[in-house]
């Protein structure tokens, strides 16, 4: 898979789920074959919660980009991002 769809940062933790979500679907068709049915369940919830994590940092990467773009933009207008960060970061207190 490529990893570049994360931010560089999260991509040790997306191939973490994306390891465990191929290790869990290993494990889900010997348990369905001996018909070890609740642990076949309890596999396809993990493998679910690895790719809500995994779309979460796909999200967060699209936000970062979102979030460039308009620092790009700002600047092309001539405000530093700085400004706006002190703006967000005042209408937080």
């Amino acid at each position: 898979m490529n990893l570049n769809i994360f931010k560089a940062e999260d991509q040790p933790a997306a191939q973490n789920e994306i390891d465990c979500i191929m290790e869990c679907s290993v494990l889900l068709e010997i348990h369905l074959e001996k018909g070890n049915f609740n642990r076949a369940h309890d596999l396809t919830q993990d493998m679910s919660k690895s790719v809500v994590a995994l779309q979460k940092l796909i999200k967060e990467k699209e936000t970062q980009i979102q979030l460039n773009s308009i620092v790009s933009k700002l600047k092309s207008l001539g405000i530093e991002s700085s400004i706006v960060t002190r703006y967000f970061d005042n209408k937080k207190s």
